[in-house]
């Protein structure tokens, strides 16, 4: 299991096999030490250092995000001793070839699910901007695939994306939100702020799974490296933006899920900034029911072709991470991108 710690001074702490989680001198919560996969914590919260030690231990990534969810960063056990696969992946992207390969194929997935996101909407919609845009994304789709160059397929992207974020006024049905188009850092409405944070969550599951193929999770192929950004977990999100974010986000809206009520731009107790300054986000229930909500989308099981079998997302996830793997060691010859089924 995933533990998201969101609850603001609270002080976690280890007692034999478990962690226990208290509030004010009093326990909240305890969670076995076998139970936990990876542990998410989110503003002001305190854990000890045996906690933290139990945690490496067992090979558990500890990640670190403010309460608006922006990414900090993560503790994490020694990996990556798989040396020659480094060596590898270092190869793939000193190739322009190789690079230019996996970097279409992560942006044709991304623009393919953008696609099959808006005609399932499109459905029960009957939208002609909708029907146009699934056209227009067809062909960046194919642009895509015959793209001379990183810069040219970066900017076949970026058209990609500001075809698929003009249709999202149409498929958010709720009066109670609007949305004036993608924005970022800090996002200045609901709608994005549950973006970015679904986007923040997403890659810090993929980052974990990256590290364990024993990949550098900073050296992309789509993404170039810059210091600190982790260029490859983002390469490897991009098909899955749509499915388990862009998807839910919609839904929690339309369903009233989530509501007005659910953020705020108070500012959180010690924070400081300038009047008028403080980014909108998710109260404290907000975030719960969001982290749930993903948790659960994370869990529903759909069929992975390549096995012949039905996985949930998370463990598909980790598959395309071993698939990249395989072809980075010449045990496959092209990746591809998990689709969203019709």
């Amino acid at each position: 299991m995933i533990l998201y710690l969101t609850e603001q001074g609270i002080r976690v702490s280890r007692e034999g096999q478990r962690l226990q989680i208290k509030g004010r001198g009093s326990l909240v919560h305890e969670v076995r030490l076998n139970d936990l996969e990876q542990v998410v914590i989110m503003g002001r919260i305190e854990i000890s250092t045996p906690a933290i030690q139990a945690l490496l231990r067992r090979d558990i990534d500890l990640h670190f995000l403010t309460f608006t969810g922006q990414y900090l960063g993560k503790l994490s056990p020694l990996r990556g001793k798989n040396v020659e696969l480094k060596l590898a992946q270092f190869g793939a992207y000193k190739s322009p070839l190789a690079r230019l390969a996996l970097a279409r194929a992560f942006v044709t997935g991304k623009i393919e699910n953008q696609r099959r996101l808006l005609r399932r909407h499109n459905k029960t919609l009957h939208h002609s901007q909708l029907s146009s845009a699934i056209l227009a994304l067809a062909k960046k789709e194919k642009e895509a695939q015959r793209a001379p160059s990183l810069e040219r397929l970066l900017g076949i992207e970026g058209q990609a994306a500001s075809i698929y974020f003009e249709q999202f006024p149409i498929l958010l049905k709720s009066t109670d939100f609007t949305f004036p188009g993608r924005q970022r850092r800090p996002p200045p409405d609901p709608v994005n702020a549950l973006l970015s944070l679904g986007y923040t969550i997403l890659m810090s599951r993929l980052l974990g799974m990256v590290e364990r193929a024993s990949l550098d999770p900073y050296l992309g192929f789509l993404h170039f490296p810059d210091y600190g950004r982790p260029s490859l977990a983002l390469d490897l999100m991009e098909e899955w933006r749509s499915i388990l974010v862009d998807a839910l986000v919609i839904r929690l809206f339309n369903w009233g899920t989530i509501t007005p009520q659910d953020f705020t731009t108070m500012p959180l107790p010690g924070e400081e900034r300038e009047e008028g300054k403080y980014p909108i986000r998710l109260t404290k229930d907000g975030l719960k029911k969001f982290l749930q909500n993903f948790h659960n989308k994370a869990k529903d099981t759909v069929l992975y072709t390549p096995l012949n079998r039905k996985l949930t997302y998370k463990d598909i996830m980790l598959q395309q991470v071993w698939r990249l793997q395989r072809i980075l060691k010449g045990e496959e010859e092209e990746y591809k991108a998990f689709l969203m089924p019709q």
